[in-house]
């Protein structure tokens, strides 16, 4: 589906948290790469929004918990015939590793980075609009100043505790994702509906549509259903309007 754009909507907020980190880690990731005083900003801004999002303790146990879920339910599917043997073992060790590395005490790391006086001062600026301009922040402006690879090994330690974390999510999206294979669809002059097993554990809608399609989707869904409007643009100047041509789509419903 190299010529396809994908719409994804979670269906608790275990899934919208993860999708979340996912998008803050990917952000970080791209600016990384980049040697500008902007990138450097764009990844610590990243950084700050991570911490607010792990600011809980009960997340990383969440995100446990959901990794031995997923561990218990392969781990059942040993017995099955049909499963490729080799496959299974493979990913299990890999959600076994990725465990281990989420049991392995990162408090003093998290707890510098957390105490940072540095990273503090901008964190308590940034979200004020033009809060981190140079005369506001002469500590953050004299760091920008610094070589690139100064300042991407800075970045690098205050990231590196989050690491098995990232690791973590990047996992359970994977395994979520894999759970389903796409099928085609069609929504009836615009709108489509499917009802959902409450008991099942529903994560993720997926929906599939060609690149340069005149529409996109909007996905609501909780448990136990999910509807999907498809919406035309063709000039962000107005607003969206609903479609009322039958739409052809591929979608994949993530449950596991």
């Amino acid at each position: 589906m190299s010529q396809s754009i994908c719409y994804e909507q979670p269906l608790n907020e275990r899934a919208r948290a993860l999708l979340r980190l996912e998008f803050l880690f990917q952000q970080i990731h791209h600016a990384l790469t980049g040697p500008s005083t902007w990138d450097s900003r764009a990844a610590l801004h990243g950084l700050f929004d991570i911490l607010a999002v792990t600011g809980r303790n009960e997340f990383k146990k969440e995100l446990l918990k959901e990794l031995e879920r997923h561990a218990n339910t392969l781990g059942r599917l040993r017995q099955n015939p049909g499963i490729d043997a080799m496959t299974l073992s493979s990913v299990l060790t890999e959600i076994s590793r990725v465990i281990s590395e989420m049991h392995r005490p990162n408090t003093l790391a998290l707890d510098s980075v957390r105490q940072n006086e540095f990273l503090g001062a901008i964190q308590n600026r940034i979200q004020m609009p033009g809060g981190t301009c140079r005369f506001d922040l002469p500590a953050l402006h004299h760091w920008l100043q610094q070589e690139p690879e100064v300042r991407y090994h800075n970045l690098q330690e205050w990231l590196a505790p989050f690491t098995p974390m990232r690791d973590a999510v990047s996992l359970v999206l994977r395994l979520i994702r894999d759970s389903a294979t796409p099928c085609p669809e069609t929504a009836i002059r615009g709108f489509f509906q499917r009802g959902l097993d409450a008991n099942a554990p529903n994560q993720l809608v997926r929906v599939w549509l060609p690149l340069g399609d005149p529409f996109f989707p909007e996905i609501s869904g909780g448990r136990h259903r999910f509807t999907i409007h498809f919406l035309k643009q063709p000039d962000p100047r107005h607003r969206a309007a609903s479609c009322s041509d039958d739409v052809a789509f591929d979608l994949a419903c993530c449950v596991i």
